[in-house]
């Protein structure tokens, strides 16, 4: 019988929802309305889409395993050193490899109750322990708490701003006195997966943290990590990078597979960092669809969570049963993990918002 390590009795795999194709097959729905994933309604840049074409006669040659390009461009973008940067396919793999690196022999990693999901996944996986720090009353996160509950066994700090699900953010003074209080043993991981649609809002750019422009907070070991997922719109090309100090991606780098960025998602990349138009437009449609949810939730009473995401937590009285009868109707939306009888929907193009609230509207349930 193979033996495995018992760790790994504990971990649930994270489960994917159905393709598109196959709901539409199943259900026999001539159209589906996917607002499950926080992916970009809009697409992507067509420069992305022009580079890929000009680009695929040279998919049967391995990808550059340094990202030499991609590296020259997001440095001078983001005013970091090349050094201070590491890429993954998806910034979920940067996680990964932190918590393969920071996180074995059973050590600990502190995050917030509500937080993104495979936080908990990789610190079992890497043979680690985790503890949640719980939410406010109002499902708000207290920075302080978090530092009081730090103990000897903490090796990395977890924390994605904006949240998914919620869409909570801590703001700007608080982060910077959360970082002035942290200790010096501790790596703090920002997620900031969905700083392009927060960024206008008050919440910290937390590069400027290890590009050192605040000179009264001290140097930390911090690491953020970003992605061309969201408002980008590469999803299905999966890369993502982090930014640190060159000691940190130094060590990351010894965990990190070869080629493990692939060579249509770098240059893609590329092209995408080059056209911001393209990011500003799918921001501001991102916030108009936003007051449309918060306009129609009102109308309707139902209770949901502000947020500085492309997607909204709201609360309904049986999630899982709403789930199931919204996919039935076309529209796919996502149960909120770890949080009991709410869902998360993404924000789509005006046209899918509406299908979601008429889809919602047929049901006949009482929402609250």
């Amino acid at each position: 019988m193979l033996k495995f390590p018992k760790y790994l009795d504990n971990i649930k795999p994270y489960l994917p929802g159905k393709p598109v194709e196959e709901l539409q097959r199943e259900l026999g729905l001539r159209e589906v309305v996917k607002l499950a994933s926080n992916e970009n309604p809009f697409g992507c840049s067509l420069f992305v889409k022009k580079a890929i074409e000009r680009s695929t006669t040279n998919i049967n040659r391995y990808p550059d395993g340094g990202a030499y390009y991609l590296r020259k461009s997001l440095s001078e973008f983001l005013a970091v050193e090349p050094e201070q940067i590491i890429f993954g396919n998806g910034s979920n793999e940067i996680i990964d490899m932190i918590a393969r690196v920071f996180l074995s022999d059973g050590r600990e990693a502190l995050f917030f109750e509500g937080s993104f999901v495979v936080y908990r996944l990789v610190s079992q996986i890497a043979g680690g322990k985790y503890r949640e720090v719980p939410l406010e009353c109002d499902f708000s996160r207290n920075l302080n708490r978090m530092l009081e509950e730090i103990s000897d066994e903490t090796s990395v700090i977890f924390i994605d701003n904006p949240c998914n699900p919620t869409g909570f953010a801590n703001k700007k003074e608080e982060f910077h006195d959360f970082v002035r209080k942290l200790p010096d043993n501790v790596l703090l991981v920002i997620d900031e997966a969905y700083f392009e649609y927060a960024k206008g809002h008050g919440v910290p750019d937390g590069i400027n943290y290890i590009r050192r422009i605040n000179p009264d907070i001290p140097e930390k070991n911090i690491i953020v990590l970003r992605t061309f997922s969201k408002a980008y719109g590469l999803a299905g090309l999966r890369i993502g990078y982090g930014i640190a100090k060159k000691e940190i991606i130094q060590i990351l780098e010894k965990v990190r597979q070869p080629f493990n960025t692939n060579y249509l998602a770098q240059i893609a990349a590329v092209e995408a960092l080059k056209d911001q138009d393209f990011v500003n437009f799918s921001v501001e449609e991102n916030e108009k669809g936003k007051e449309l949810f918060y306009e129609e939730f009102e109308k309707r009473k139902i209770f949901y969570l502000p947020t500085y995401g492309n997607f909204i937590m709201f609360q309904v009285e049986s999630s899982q049963q709403i789930y199931e009868e919204l996919l039935k109707k076309g529209v796919i939306v996502r149960p909120a993990f770890g949080f009991d009888n709410f869902l998360r929907v993404s924000i789509g193009r005006e046209e899918e918002n509406i299908k979601f609230f008429k889809a919602l509207d047929s049901l006949g349930y009482s929402c609250k």
